[in-house]
């Protein structure tokens, strides 16, 4: 069951970007692609440089390859920290998703659905076993690309994605359809006329909201909180060792109106010592979402409500047979007798 059709579906280019996991193992994503074909996804891609390319071991997916040396020039173009970078230097993911955007744009399609490589789960509403096994049985990534795609054509998102499960879940959230707010590493966006470019080194998902978010025709950028999803927390493969808590502070002193920092003692994407956080506070994303086509929107909501109801009660059969083995565990270590006789 799907709400937007098979010609529209079929007009996405799936990018993972990636780079500095030149295993599959590496890329869990991969078990994620595969249903993507059979709802008409035609074009499901691994972006990478070609710096990174020769090493890269293959799968079914084509690689798209673009160029080290473009991708200096444009970063040299692109940079928002006080120095341009060095030849040669760590330059993040920006550059990626920028060719992954001309790319879609040369196959003639309308938009790109980007993804990280460690994107290791999907699940609707709360992260749990039985909420992952209901997300893959109910469509999995083809899910999460139809509703994607169902809201960026009935409203004024530019671009739209997922909820880090990270993220604490709310009721009020969760009741909503979608909210302006900050996509990254799981995305649809536009492509073709009237799209940003890419900029970073640093944050470059949540700075790229923020170009959409406040321009003056109205554009904003959008998640469904109920979509949610998970990377994989333990591996310092790829891009992630290269980042540090200074991305943060950078981010803060472009928008100090829409980032606030503090330090905390915790874990977060595989990192046992203190780290500097972000927060991006209500509003931060200045355009609200905008309704154009009812009869569209209404079909997600409709799809999401159908999802929530069957939801409920997985979880809950879930949560009694939870309860009955706990029961029956106490029972067995207590000699057999009642546990509260």
């Amino acid at each position: 069951m799907y709400v937007t059709t098979s010609e529209q579906r079929g007009g996405i280019l799936v990018a993972v970007i990636t780079g500095g996991r030149p295993e599959l193992r590496q890329r869990p994503v991969r078990h994620l692609l595969p249903v993507l074909q059979d709802a008409g996804v035609q074009d499901v891609t691994w972006v990478v440089s070609d710096q990174d390319a020769p090493g890269y071991e293959p799968d079914q997916h084509p690689q798209v390859i673009y160029p080290r040396a473009w991708a200096e020039e444009y970063a040299a173009a692109h940079w928002m920290n006080p120095a341009p970078p060095e030849p040669g230097a760590f330059l993040g993911a920006f550059p990626g998703r920028e060719w992954a955007c001309q790319e879609a744009e040369r196959r003639g399609c309308w938009a790109v659905l980007q993804l990280d490589d460690n994107i290791d789960t999907l699940e609707f509403l709360r992260r749990s076993g039985a909420s992952m096994r209901y997300t893959l049985e109910h469509g999995g990534m083809a899910l999460f690309l139809d509703c994607l795609a169902g809201v960026m054509l009935s409203t004024n998102a530019r671009t739209v994605g997922g909820q880090l499960s990270s993220v604490a879940p709310s009721s009020k959230q969760a009741a909503q359809v979608a909210r302006a707010g900050f996509p990254y590493s799981l995305f649809l966006e536009r492509v073709g006329e009237g799209r940003e470019e890419w900029y970073g080194p640093f944050e470059d998902d949540i700075t790229h909201s923020l170009q959409y978010g406040s321009r003056w025709d109205g554009a904003t950028a959008a998640v469904v909180p109920s979509l949610r999803y998970h990377k994989e927390p333990g591996s310092k493969s790829g891009m992630r060792s290269h980042y540090s808590g200074t991305r943060a502070v950078q981010l803060q002193r472009l928008f100090p109106q829409s980032a606030n920092i503090g330090v905390r003692a915790t874990r977060s994407n595989g990192r046992g010592e203190g780290r500097v956080f972000h927060t991006m506070p209500p509003g931060a994303v200045r355009n609200p979402l905008v309704v154009r086509d009812r009869a569209l929107f209404s079909a997600v909501r409709d799809r999401l409500q159908e999802l929530t109801v069957g939801w409920f009660a997985v979880e809950l059969e879930a949560n009694q047979d939870k309860a009955r083995r706990r029961a029956a565990q106490a029972e067995k270590m207590s000699g057999g007798q009642p546990v509260n006789g």
